[in-house]
């Protein structure tokens, strides 16, 4: 009895070694976060594969030709996580990301067969992670991930049997409405709800718009620790060079669930790689916004992570 005890208990032990061994690799299956060692550079080198270096070098910020790309000095000032992703006769099989936190944040090694491959670089600073990539064509952000300023890049990656350095030039992607309350927040206010449609939360790489998706995009922000003015934010991916935006406002209490006050905002014109600024008076009972005319995106500004 003894013996067939022990045989049970080795064949759950082996069972439960394989579960977790494919949980590990589904969960694995995603990108694999990488910072750029000397070791992982040597290591890609010994293996006869050839050397690939990526290294994010420019952004291209607007149509503005007075302004519109800037040489990288701190790539956080754009964003906080980056994708890097090649993809081989429509099939991803390549995948690295990073954060800001990672060292040599901007610059990958990769070690790739010769071969004519596709490359997406993916610049943003969603703070629930990172977006399915699986499909250059369908790249997937969603509300749990957080919208925010987006930059790629789309196109041939040569490898040949020589180590080559690739300097890659990202561009922005998203419309973005600066939402800005002027008015004192009555005490029982301590939620924002920002829901709005108009614009996708799925970007086209290949084309640099929207995704051909219908979003429902929504935003939610704790706003206990801030006072007034308050500016939100909002971002989305345009399917085409303007749209208009549908916008619910909602304040909310401690439970997230109680309505104090909600507004309509009904067609918003945003434009294309463009900010448009939505400012006035939320809480007393008259209109009291404004919206100033589509400004060229040409310079960076302070990002605020509610």
């Amino acid at each position: 009895m003894k013996t067939k005890h022990l045989i049970g208990l080795l064949c759950l032990s082996w069972m439960g070694a394989i579960l977790m061994s494919s949980c590990e690799k589904a969960i694995l299956d995603e990108e694999e976060q990488t910072t750029n060692t000397q070791e992982q550079v040597d290591n890609t080198s010994k293996s006869g594969k050839a050397n690939i270096v990526l290294r994010v070098s420019n952004f291209i910020l607007s149509d503005s030709e007075d302004s519109s790309t800037r040489s990288v000095v701190d790539l956080t000032t754009y964003c906080t996580r980056l994708n890097f992703v090649v993809y081989k006769d429509g099939e991803k099989v390549k995948g690295l990301s990073q954060k800001k936190e990672d060292g040599g944040f901007g610059e990958v090694t990769m070690s790739l067969d010769p071969g004519t491959y596709k490359l997406l670089v993916l610049a943003h600073s969603s703070v629930g992670g990172n977006p399915v990539v699986s499909d250059p064509e369908k790249i997937q952000f969603t509300n749990a991930l957080g919208y925010s300023d987006t930059f790629s890049y789309y196109g041939d990656l040569e490898v040949t049997g020589e180590a080559k350095t690739h300097e890659v030039m990202l561009s922005r992607n998203v419309s973005c409405l600066r939402f800005i309350i002027n008015d004192e927040f009555p005490s029982n206010v301590k939620y924002m709800k920002f829901f709005y449609t108009g614009g996708s939360g799925v970007l086209n790489a290949v084309t640099g718009y929207g995704g051909n998706v219908n979003s429902q995009q929504e935003k939610l922000v704790d706003i206990s620790s801030y006072s007034t003015p308050l500016t939100f934010n909002l971002y989305t991916f345009l399917q085409q060079d303007e749209a208009l935006l549908q916008l619910k406002v909602t304040a909310l209490a401690e439970d997230k669930k109680t309505v104090i006050k909600e507004r309509p905002f009904p067609d918003i014109r945003l434009k294309y790689r463009r900010f448009s600024e939505f400012e006035g008076t939320f809480f007393i009972d008259d209109n009291g916004f404004s919206i100033s005319a589509e400004t060229d995106w040409g310079e960076p500004y302070e990002h605020v992570d509610y």
